[in-house]
């Protein structure tokens, strides 16, 4: 059993996408208005991209850099793995779904806690939001599979 905290209020990785035009050399379906150096504007094709929102991005960093602080060093599990989860959150309540998607995406890689959180074979029934103001965080606990 590995059990790790993570600082900060959990960001919903579903709400608030970014959708960001790429401008493009070729011809593509889409269209977008961009500034061209010098102060011109003008459409120009574009690829477009839709990316989480900044707080998400800015709070998986810090998640992934807190596993380090505390000693994580990997290799990710390779097995399938039952994690709990405690959210401790300040102002708006989250969804607790959306809560366990940003935890599953942001703790997948190779030194991080699973390869694909598709590993993750069961979130335990304790998994809860508590609100807390003084201290938002998250405790993880992630034990092997065990049917």
């Amino acid at each position: 059993m590995l059990k790790l905290i993570l600082p900060g209020t959990i960001r919903s990785k579903k709400n608030s996408k970014r959708i960001i035009p790429l401008p493009s050399k070729k011809k593509t379906n889409m269209k977008s208005f961009f500034r061209i150096g010098g102060g011109k504007r003008g459409w120009k094709y574009a690829y477009i991209t839709i990316q989480p929102s900044k707080a998400y991005i800015e709070w998986e960093a810090a998640a992934r850099e807190s596993l380090y602080e505390q000693g994580w060093a990997g290799p990710a599990f390779t097995c399938q793995v039952c994690v709990k989860a405690v959210y401790y959150f300040k102002g708006r309540r989250p969804d607790l779904s959306g809560c366990h998607e940003s935890l599953g995406d942001a703790m997948e890689g190779p030194n991080l806690l699973w390869l694909n959180d598709g590993q993750i074979e069961r979130w335990h029934g304790d998994s809860c939001l508590i609100h807390d103001i003084k201290n938002p965080r998250t405790e993880i606990e992630v034990y092997p599979w065990k049917p």
